[in-house]
């Protein structure tokens, strides 16, 4: 019987997969299916006995890799993603698959097969499988990551160029997502959520505060209690004001090392 852990924080993408994961095999248990990156954080730092991880990378409360970073995997892992992998080449060159939805039956058929010639190795070959799936996870992650320092931005009579380190903060607003300068001008942005823009966004500088704004750490000002757990960011010298959600006031303060 395999024991598998599913990362997923959308409710149809975990439907999907375990129906998938029925069709391909007989004998399996679901082990958890977590949805933010410090229930995951909780369970791996424990004694697992896991076969398979299907993991998505952004998560309600942020990227996983958060955790891969820290932990040390015993099992190989499925990443199952909307957005392209940065690292695809890497973990596919060492047997892990990545599944960008929406994904067919038929591709994770073949990620499925991919996972059991993986298990079919002798002993010595899988531990040294895993000892560089987890150098990779550890120490390269970062390094093979390449963050934008400029977007380029369309408007109907040109082309122009943002740069990163000018940008305020970022807001969703029922499908456009809107970035702000330094001078409080807004530029419509060619993504359309911000999952996709926080891929290529340094998590050391940028920070999802809510479900549709992310803040720029250098432009935040000052920070004031708007209630128990929720806080007001004054951004810009004050001119642009926003509140975290309930369920982000920790993690940012733990972003803020505060």
């Amino acid at each position: 019987m395999y024991k598998i852990l599913i990362i997923e924080d959308e409710a149809p993408a975990r439907k999907k997969l375990k129906r998938y994961i029925e069709q391909v095999c007989n004998s399996y248990e679901i082990v958890a299916e977590l949805e933010t990156v410090a229930a995951t954080k909780a369970l791996l730092k424990q004694p697992h006995d896991l076969d398979l991880i299907f993991s998505d990378i952004e998560l309600r409360d942020g990227n996983v890799f958060e955790v891969y970073n820290e932990v040390t995997l015993n099992c190989p892992i499925i990443f199952t993603t909307a957005y392209n992998a940065f690292l695809m080449h890497a973990f596919e060159a060492n047997g892990i698959e990545y599944l960008l939805k929406p994904y067919s039956l038929e591709r994770f058929s073949n990620a499925w097969d991919k996972f059991i010639r993986l298990k079919g190795n002798p002993p010595e070959n899988y531990k040294d499988l895993m000892q560089t799936v987890n150098q990779l996870l550890k120490g390269n992650v970062e390094n093979n990551v390449t963050y934008k320092d400029q977007f380029a931005i369309k408007s109907n009579k040109e082309i122009y160029f943002l740069k990163v380190e000018d940008i305020v903060c970022f807001q969703a607003d029922n499908g456009i997502v809107f970035a702000f300068d330094k001078t409080n001008k807004r530029h419509i942005m060619p993504q359309t959520v911000l999952k996709e823009i926080e891929l290529v966004l340094d998590p050391k500088l940028f920070f999802r505060i809510n479900r549709s704004e992310t803040v720029h750490r250098k432009f935040i000002n000052k920070l004031e209690r708007y209630n128990k757990n929720t806080v007001s960011i004054f951004l810009n010298a004050g001119s642009k004001v926003l509140r975290t959600s309930q369920n982000k006031t920790g993690n940012f303060n733990a972003w803020l090392e505060i």
